[in-house]
């Protein structure tokens, strides 16, 4: 019988103290490492860099995508020790892509703070972005030790298709704003999301956990036996980009750690905003054009509340929470087709269904 993703156990609907145990457990590996890296660093190289390439991975997070890595890697039968420089590549390259796209979208706030972007400028952000992008590939190189030369090339191959289709789905949203593009469904939205979004959060995490905890030498896994994880990694992922847009919208900002509607403020195109631009009466959706049409400097906070307002009113939010549900409970129900043992960390990964929609930050 299929699982359903109902509130059930503890009232946040999943079970809180396995979530939190293993996140904060691979957080605590990942920071220990990026610690002995960035002092490495800093008596080799120019230390007021790595200073600041710190700055957001220390920032309070959730650590997702390590922690996805090391269950994994755990949940086939590895140690978390194959799976730690990975994990804390995949953090850093995550952080990366934090503060370029800070740039891009001309941010303020990240995880409770200003971003690189507001506190030092783009110039100095896009070269922290960039010299982080460089580290992690230090880490990954550190594999060929740990690992063997054959798995390593494995996970540097994930990076690469990894890095690629988030790429790939970044230039397809800004070329949405470059061609002042409204004209969107959910499936433009869903194949954006795909590619910028499901790699890097979940398909490539659990990809390379799954490479770095299996058996070495031929029992590798091969390509047929890791393609299950992208189906089920694209489905996880949506559940999980379209719950942190609805989080945008009407998180509790001090918890949220972000800017509440700031996604309204830099005009992004959600599946909330999408359904609320085909179902809006004419004159709404013109009126909501304009404002979104107009550069953030010159939004006022009233028009920006009054859109948010009419999203409600429409159901756009509803139809967000009902897409990820769906997504979430698709996933959930391709699990038994998931090269797992029976323990914790597959527990953890099956839970991280219910996190990913239910979360507050």
């Amino acid at each position: 019988m299929t699982e359903t993703l109902e509130l059930q156990g503890t009232p946040s609907g999943y079970d809180d103290v396995l979530m939190s145990n293993v996140l904060a457990r691979a957080r605590g590996d990942v920071l220990a490492e990026l610690e002995r890296l960035f002092e490495r660093r800093r008596q080799t190289g120019y230390g007021p860099l790595y200073d600041l390439i710190a700055d957001y991975p220390f920032r309070e997070g959730k650590g997702l995508r390590p922690a996805i890595c090391f269950a994994a890697c755990r949940a086939v039968g590895g140690r978390s020790e194959q799976a730690l420089l990975s994990a804390t590549a995949l953090e850093l390259f995550h952080n990366a892509f934090l503060v370029h796209d800070d740039v891009e979208d001309g941010s303020e706030f990240r995880r409770g703070k200003v971003t690189m972007l507001r506190a030092h400028g783009a110039p100095v952000a896009i070269n922290v972005g960039d010299a982080t992008n460089v580290l992690a590939t230090e880490l990954l190189l550190g594999n060929t030790s740990t690992l063997g030369v054959r798995k390593a090339l494995l996970v540097f191959r994930e990076i690469e298709r990894m890095a690629r289709e988030s790429a790939e789905g970044q230039a397809i949203e800004l070329g949405w704003i470059t061609q002042d593009r409204f004209d969107l469904g959910d499936r433009d939205y869903i194949r954006m999301a795909y590619k910028k979004t499901c790699w890097y959060t979940v398909i490539a995490p659990l990809r390379i956990g799954v490479i770095c905890g299996s058996k070495p030498g031929p029992l590798t896994p091969l390509e047929d036996e890791l393609l299950p994880l992208i189906e089920h990694g694209f489905l996880a992922g949506i559940a999980f980009q379209i719950h942190d847009d609805l989080l945008n919208l009407e998180a509790d900002e001090t918890l949220y750690g972000k800017e509440i509607s700031g996604d309204l403020w830099e005009g992004k195109r959600t599946v909330m905003l999408l359904h609320f631009l085909r179902t809006a009466p004419q004159t709404t959706r013109r009126r909501a054009l304009k404002l979104l049409r107009t550069p953030r400097a010159a939004k006022r906070p009233e028009d920006v509340a009054w859109l948010l307002d009419a999203m409600i009113a429409a159901g756009s939010l509803e139809h967000g929470r009902a897409l990820a549900l769906e997504y979430s409970e698709r996933a959930l129900a391709r699990d038994a087709q998931l090269p797992f043992e029976d323990n914790d960390d597959h527990r953890f990964l099956r839970e991280m269904l219910r996190y990913v929609i239910q979360r507050v930050k």
